[in-house]
């Protein structure tokens, strides 16, 4: 919460005039009107201090005001209730400086004579004090002194409840701070009121109840992505992928996303099984250059046409991304995809550069398939070095030394 100089420093003024105000209508009553009149009375020394404290306040002259109050304190050593004035008056022109600190203290120093005032000034020094309070960081000073106001309080108004929010949101008490904030917002739907409740149910990852926020959020603010994406994440934490996929959908129509969340929202139409959707959706983005074709996104993209079923178009992108990584594992993919359409000699090709790089975890599984391609082209020579090879790992063992019998019954038949 930040102080708004012009705001509240029109309202300290109002008060410092009203109690001047006040004071001297005491003074023309206090010869012929009760004790209790005289009670509030002050001397006309201290009246004129006041006074002068206020003009020059008014003319930012801060410096100035507040020696001629500081200079007038010894003066009233006797009177707890000029004292009380006094310490009073220095409080509000530190508010106006901003030094929050300073004003805590005057005020406590005020309500050290709060015996000597009337009730409705205490109430409402009560409350100045802990407003002071919050802004110097004295949190639990602040929730002190608003429990006392508010057990006196008949009708709080929205920004009381606030405070007592802000005072408990800042020591991590969350519960009592959003039972509070939502008593505030019940009285007035303000927008930055709405955010700190969304941020404590976030903290608290209460996220189903931070769904109608964030909804109402958007309601608010339509055109904030912020809302947007938030309420996907929310969906993604309560694991309610398909409400995540409209949210995000929705909001990259409305939108020009950032990167990163077309290839989010491409990766959730992968997990919600329509690879299609990805695919398109990734193809046509890279076309406008709003995403690069990158490694990553590229192996997203063929991994996309690949559960869809579009082999050719998975084989061209594998084809550009294992060339980009001189990727062994994605050579051998693209091997697998031209062996099952019996393209032998470009499925060869593609298993020995997959052999040729240092990074392929599955060497044994791509000499048997090349020892297939040889055999199923012809070239048997070629095949039983190649099955010969796969014979020395466990798990390929059996199938080649099938293949290899098969070879020699073959010959033999031949010859």
């Amino acid at each position: 919460m930040h102080w708004n100089r012009t705001r509240f420093g029109n309202v300290n003024r109002r008060l410092i005039t009203g109690v001047l105000l006040a004071l001297l209508s005491l003074q023309g009553r206090a010869e012929t009107e009760t004790d209790e009149s005289k009670k509030y009375a002050v001397s006309p020394e201290t009246y004129k201090v006041l006074n002068q404290s206020r003009e020059l306040s008014e003319q930012s002259r801060f410096s100035k005001a507040l020696s001629l109050l500081q200079a007038q304190l010894p003066k009233v050593a006797g009177n707890r209730y000029e004292r009380a004035l006094i310490h009073q008056h220095l409080a509000y022109i530190h508010l106006e400086r901003h030094d929050y600190l300073q004003a805590v203290i005057a005020l406590e120093e005020t309500l050290r004579g709060a015996d000597t005032l009337p009730p409705d000034t205490v109430h409402n020094l009560r409350y100045n004090l802990a407003q002071a309070a919050v802004q110097a960081e004295r949190f639990e000073q602040a929730i002190k002194q608003l429990d006392l106001w508010f057990a006196n309080e008949p009708r709080p108004s929205a920004e009381a409840w606030y405070l007592r929010a802000l005072a408990y949101y800042k020591i991590k008490r969350f519960d009592r701070s959003a039972g509070y904030l939502k008593k505030a917002l019940a009285l007035s739907e303000r927008q930055d009121w709405q955010i700190l409740l969304l941020s404590i149910v976030l903290e608290q990852k209460k996220y189903r109840e931070a769904v109608p926020l964030l909804n109402k959020l958007i309601a608010q603010a339509p055109n904030e992505q912020s809302w947007w994406l938030n309420l996907t994440d929310v969906h993604l934490m309560l694991k309610d992928y398909g409400k995540a996929v409209s949210v995000l959908e929705l909001a990259h129509r409305k939108f020009e996303l950032p990167k990163d969340q077309i290839v989010r929202l491409a990766q959730l139409y992968m997990h919600k099984n329509t690879p299609y959707l990805a695919a398109k959706l990734l193809t046509r983005e890279m076309e406008r250059g709003r995403i690069e074709r990158n490694a990553a996104n590229l192996e997203l993209l063929a991994n996309s046409w690949a559960m869809a079923r579009e082999h050719d178009k998975e084989f061209t992108i594998l084809k550009q991304l294992a060339a980009m990584r001189n990727d062994g594992n994605l050579y051998l993919r693209c091997a697998h995809i031209l062996l099952s359409r019996e393209k032998w000699s470009e499925s060869a090709g593609m298993l020995n550069k997959a052999l040729a790089t240092g990074n392929l975890k599955n060497r044994q599984q791509a000499q048997l398939m090349l020892g297939i391609v040889y055999y199923n082209s012809g070239r048997m020579d070629s095949a039983e070095n190649a099955f010969t090879r796969a014979c020395k790992h466990r798990q390929t063992k059996d199938q080649a030394q099938r293949w290899l019998m098969q070879i020699k019954s073959r010959e033999k038949a031949e010859s």
